[in-house]
């Protein structure tokens, strides 16, 4: 457990000190939040109709660009090494390094979803539950994003094979997170649902993923 809270400790620092990552993470939410309405049209109403799905990709769209960050510091320096070969559990190491990115980087920007709900003309009710969806499923997206991460580590400039890699597991996520605010009398799916079925995708993720991971990163310190 000492261990587990050093990793987190160091982490928050190396980020404190980069502050432009979180800042960069916020600014670009901020933008694109910003560009889709210019792009839709005045059309407010149709506005109003899309931006659950708009304010998803937003989000999504903020994890994918800075997601190499969890552990491409780590494998230049070589601390990454330790972590996965002398642990005793790397998995757990490999979640407080999940901790940490979520509380500097993907905080700040579910901070700031109000700021983006507002651009996208969301009524407070659904920019209220959207918000929560976010929060439940954010686990599951830093988890599956850290997939293509770990397995493009090596490279540089890995964001868009990471995008290529990740992207068909995020389509269940934006479909389930979109269907409460959509009016369809035949699916009825309740954001009750919505929030049973994302939770669950979480819990399933991170019992699987670090696993999944450790072995990546194992193979790629070969």
């Amino acid at each position: 457990m000492r261990q587990f809270i050093s990793v987190i400790r160091r982490d928050l620092s190396v980020y404190l000190e980069k502050k432009s990552t979180f800042v960069m993470a916020i600014a670009f939410f901020l933008i694109i939040s910003a560009l889709l309405p210019i792009g839709i049209g005045p059309n407010l109403d149709l506005l109003e109709l899309i931006s659950p799905g708009l304010l998803w990709i937003a989000f999504l769209l903020s994890i994918l660009l800075n997601i190499s960050h969890v552990y491409e510091g780590d494998y230049r320096d070589g601390s990454l090494d330790l972590l996965i070969l002398e642990s005793d559990l790397p998995e757990l190491m490999l979640i407080s390094k999940i901790i940490s990115f979520w509380l500097l980087i993907i905080l700040p920007v579910i901070i700031f979803l109000p700021l983006g709900g507002i651009m996208l003309n969301m009524q407070p009710n659904d920019l209220i539950k959207i918000i929560f969806l976010i929060i439940v499923s954010s686990p599951y997206m830093i988890l599956i994003a850290s997939i293509g991460s770990a397995i493009a580590i090596k490279m540089n400039n890995s964001e868009l094979l990471v995008t290529l890699l990740v992207t068909p597991f995020y389509v269940p996520i934006l479909i389930i997170g979109t269907l409460p605010f959509v009016e369809n009398d035949i699916l009825d799916f309740t954001f009750f649902r919505s929030s049973l079925l994302l939770g669950a995708a979480t819990l399933f993720t991170l019992a699987i993923i670090p696993f999944l991971v450790t072995y990546i990163l194992r193979v790629n310190s070969e």
